[in-house]
């Protein structure tokens, strides 16, 4: 299931240095995702090869943020869970949302969640390549809300099929069921295919989202 692993990370978990494990699958096909590369990358043994670095470390690094790929889509991911929960780790997640029942199934072991929402629901398959059922998208907000835990919802702005318009109806619909952070996440061109916006833009497009909820920045120089 775990394809790489940054051993201390002080961006992946909020206010808090972590160890970011990542896996290399997905249920998306988001065409400007940064982790594409680790589909071809060696499957590491989480027993042998992460876990017991894990529980050296722990007395300094006990926050652990499980990301992806999509991590839920994976057989392994509850046992995982579990393993670093009965261990006494402090464990957040970043997910896009698509399995809504694994995330209700785990959330009582889940301190944060990181969730992206990848464009207003009108588009929603630009951006994942997949048509997308919203309403588990929705639900997953929903379970991440009544959790009573820590979380942010995140857009990464990808200039070809996102603008303005599209984060403001985001804002709007995070607004209405009572979320009360977003994140903007500039997208970096790791290709040179796609011009960036503008950290003016980015600025721009947080004051719009800022008239319906408290909206943070993310990747602007």
């Amino acid at each position: 299931m775990i394809k790489s692993v940054i051993w201390s990370s002080m961006i992946d978990y909020p206010d808090n240095i972590c160890t970011t494990l990542f896996t290399g699958v997905c249920n998306f096909d988001c065409e400007f995702c940064y982790n594409r590369g680790l589909l071809k990358e060696k499957e590491l043994n989480f027993d042998k090869d992460i876990l017991p670095k894990l529980l050296d470390r722990k007395d300094f690094i006990n926050h652990i943020i499980i990301s992806g790929g999509e991590c839920t889509v994976h057989p392994d991911f509850e046992r995982i869970i579990n393993t670093l929960y009965d261990n006494g780790f402090v464990i957040g997640i970043h997910t896009n949302g698509y399995i809504p029942e694994i995330l209700e199934r785990n959330i009582n072991k889940i301190d944060f969640v990181g969730m992206d929402i990848k464009n207003d629901f009108e588009n929603y398959n630009e951006i994942t390549q997949r048509k997308i059922d919203i309403d588990k998208i929705k639900e997953s907000v929903r379970i991440i809300l009544n959790s009573g835990k820590k979380y942010e919802f995140r857009t990464t702005v990808y200039p070809k099929y996102l603008g303005k318009e599209n984060v403001v109806k985001i804002a709007e619909y995070l607004k209405s069921v009572g979320a009360k952070n977003y994140v903007l996440q500039n997208y970096f061109d790791y290709n040179k295919t796609v011009i960036p916006y503008s950290a003016e833009m980015m600025k721009e497009m947080q004051v719009a989202c800022e008239k319906y909820i408290p909206t943070t920045l993310r990747g602007i120089m």
